[in-house]
């Protein structure tokens, strides 16, 4: 964590004086800090899993926000000891339920929106709201304010000051009052985020508050149902809205380890005749599998043909402009542990024929581990010339993903997503 120096405890005011106390507290600072000149980030922050787990006695409080490596390894072990099915995700619905079963009445510390995370401290929010809904029901609204310099690494460098503000009660709470203040706080000039870290289908009134106040979006696709979050999508992309998606940033190393396996030249002639496409995701969450295969269907100028699910898999069909099919599959696959990231790819296999002769023709295998190549490589694939890649599996924190798109600043929705948006919302209503 990078030092910080607070320059208060968090002191709990009325919604209607925080506006107010923090230009005074600036402007009593102007003579050495006026605070930084950068952004302000608005964070939904539930952590519904981590208060579940604190209020039930299986972990220690206080409540962060942060999903520490302490809450996966405890909600694993529940999902297990209770007979879940492996591909539950933690921030399943199944799982929260079975944990408010065992919920105490007891208050306990809750730190969410006091503490950055360092990858996110080192950009200098000049201001960081959290809206903090608690799990608990009849819970008033608090508000807090506190200051904050990262302390220089450089000796002689000034600090770049920042502000805090969390917004903490129940979800009807912050829907009828805490949004209230929310215009007033954000700083003129500077662009606006929200990082909506949680589920897409909890609160799409708040949700969409802020939808519709101008701001940079930052969401993760696979928290919410694969319908709410193309519906979400779409209507963002149509009004123009800038969207950072943190499912489809997941999906980097496989997109260019892919694009670098087709970077000779002599392997582009593979490209004109793929005839399938095998993909393998973590549990039954399509949409990352969905934007792979879109992403893939437009680089290559494919038309999207038809859509069917078949026992567990799905099946999408594309036709060439040559009038060829490509048959696709995504097959959700049971692990012998709970998924963080529901519906992640595990597992690609493209094949190509070139030929009548088997040898001529190539598969393409791209897999997390080399257990997943392996099963891959199954069904008459060894006669082909063979490529195989493993991908480098790294887990990063979301707060660290969101550090990268804060730092990049891109104000709008990048062009090979926004194709991706409308190929995958294409398919998904062509379902049968």
């Amino acid at each position: 964590m990078k030092p910080q120096l607070t320059l208060q405890t968090p002191l709990q005011l009325p919604h209607q004086e925080i506006s107010n106390y923090l230009d005074q507290l600036w402007i009593a600072e102007k003579n050495d800090n006026s605070g930084a000149n950068t952004f302000t980030l608005m964070v939904w922050q539930p952590a519904w899993l981590e208060q579940c787990l604190v209020q039930s006695g299986l972990i220690h409080g206080p409540i962060t926000g942060n999903l520490s490596p302490e809450i996966i390894k405890v909600a694993k072990k529940f999902i297990l000891d209770q007979g879940l099915p492996h591909t539950t995700s933690l921030n399943s619905d199944e799982l929260l339920n079975l944990l408010k079963e065992k919920l105490s009445n007891n208050d306990f510390e809750d730190f969410r929106g006091q503490f950055f995370e360092s990858s996110i401290s080192k950009l200098n929010p000049r201001r960081l709201i959290t809206l903090a809904p608690t799990i608990n029901n009849n819970y008033g609204l608090k508000t807090y304010v506190s200051a904050y310099c990262p302390l220089s690494e450089t000796s002689g460098q000034q600090s770049i000051c920042g502000d805090l503000v969390v917004i903490r009660g129940d979800s009807n709470s912050i829907n009828h009052k805490g949004l209230k203040i929310i215009d007033e706080l954000t700083v003129k000039d500077l662009p606006n985020w929200l990082w909506w870290n949680g589920s897409l289908d909890e609160s799409p009134e708040i949700f969409d508050y802020f939808s519709n106040h101008g701001l940079r979006l930052i969401i993760d696709s696979a928290l919410g149902s694969p319908n709410r979050s193309l519906k979400v999508l779409d209507q963002l992309r149509k009004s123009n809205k800038a969207i950072n998606d943190l499912n489809w940033v997941r999906l980097k190393s496989w997109r260019e380890s892919l694009a670098m396996i087709f970077d000779p030249p002599s392997r582009r002639p593979i490209l004109e005749h793929i005839t399938d496409i095998d993909i393998d995701i973590v549990g039954d969450h399509m949409l990352q599998a969905l934007f792979l295969v879109s992403w893939i269907s437009d680089k290559l100028d494919w038309n999207f043909a038809t859509f069917k699910r078949e026992n567990e898999s799905i099946k999408i069909e594309f036709d060439r402009k040559n009038g060829e099919k490509i048959s696709t599959s995504i097959n959700p696959l049971p692990l012998g542990i709970p998924s963080i990231h529901l519906g992640q790819v595990i597992g690609l296999r493209l094949i190509s024929k070139i030929s009548e002769v088997q040898k001529n023709n190539t598969c393409i295998i791209l897999g997390c581990e080399s257990v997943e190549c392996m099963r891959l490589e199954a069904g008459g694939m060894a006669d082909m010339q063979l490529i195989e890649q493993v991908v480098p599996n790294y887990f990063s924190s979301s707060e660290f993903d969101v550090s990268n798109l804060l730092e990049s600043s891109r104000g709008k929705t990048s062009p090979l997503f926004e194709n991706t948006i409308k190929i995958a919302l294409e398919i998904f209503n062509g379902s049968v």
